[in-house]
């Protein structure tokens, strides 16, 4: 019983109107690890650059490959994994800045303490980690259940693929489990929007003829406007999935912070844990 109230009190503060923007009182956990133990961590700063540059290296080889007069752009693979790297790019810089307290982030930070304000950066890289972790566990569903082997093409680039339909979440993923930052309810809208905004271009893509790099009048079979209907299913399909997968990551998300509190406490005998 005081577990369901503790909970129904937990999800009530979520959906909270505040918990829909980007403020957070502690601004230093956009800066570190869960795990870390000190205030900077160099395995930490290595981290966020590997992925930044790995991310990076992969997305400039891809559109090398795979450009086809530009029809590169079309694909929600592609959009994601775009956001992806300017995610892991941001991190990496933000990270840096706090390693080396580079224009004395990390003094300022750690003077205001709570008081401290949610950088424009800091909002921008929150909004973006969202949409990258929640569009990249979208994308490698569709993609391996729905997708491949149905795109009436041949699959050119078959290592780029599972890197841009598998590792991309499975990256997500790891970095989810390492960041300290919130995860909130109500920033599922961020990648309804997105969902949005890809089906209107589909559609915009359609009216004007537009067709994939093999001829094919359509971005994905799944979204052929010619069969209206089949397409207001996906769309109906791809908004319970990002339910449900954003319901599903917020529960890991409290089971982490538990963890943490855990470890903390094993680590130093009176820790408290980050969040």
């Amino acid at each position: 019983m005081q577990f369901l109230n503790r909970l129904r009190k937990g999800v009530n503060k979520e959906l909270q109107k505040q918990n829909f923007g980007f403020e957070c009182s502690h601004v230093h956990l956009f800066y570190k690890s869960l795990w870390q133990k000190n205030e900077v961590s160099t395995i930490y700063l290595l981290y966020r650059w590997i992925w930044a540059l790995l991310s990076l290296g992969v997305y400039i080889t891809c559109i090398i490959m795979q450009f086809c007069d530009g029809k590169f752009f079309i694909y929600m693979t592609n959009w994601g994994f775009g956001l992806i790297t300017i995610t892991m790019l941001l991190a990496a810089v933000h990270v840096t800045r706090w390693h080396f307290d580079l224009q004395n982030v990390r003094s300022l930070v750690q003077e205001a303490g709570q008081k401290a304000s949610t950088t424009s950066g800091l909002k921008i890289y929150w909004w973006l980690h969202n949409m990258s972790l929640l569009m990249a566990l979208v994308i490698s569903t569709v993609y391996w259940i729905f997708l491949n082997g149905r795109m009436n093409k041949p699959t050119r680039f078959p290592a780029i693929s599972v890197i841009t339909h598998a590792l991309n979440s499975i990256c997500m993923l790891i970095d989810f489990l390492i960041v300290a930052f919130p995860l909130r309810l109500l920033h599922m809208v961020q990648t309804m929007c997105m969902a949005i905004a890809f089906f209107l271009f589909t559609l915009i893509y359609h009216i004007c003829g537009g067709t994939d790099e093999f001829g094919n009048p359509y971005v994905y079979p799944i979204l052929d406007w010619h069969n209206p209907m089949r397409c207001l299913v996906t769309f109906v399909g791809i908004f319970l999935m990002i339910i449900c997968f954003w319901l599903l990551l917020f529960g890991v998300h409290k089971m982490k912070q538990v963890f943490n509190r855990a470890f903390s406490i094993v680590w130093t005998p009176h820790a408290v844990g980050l969040i």
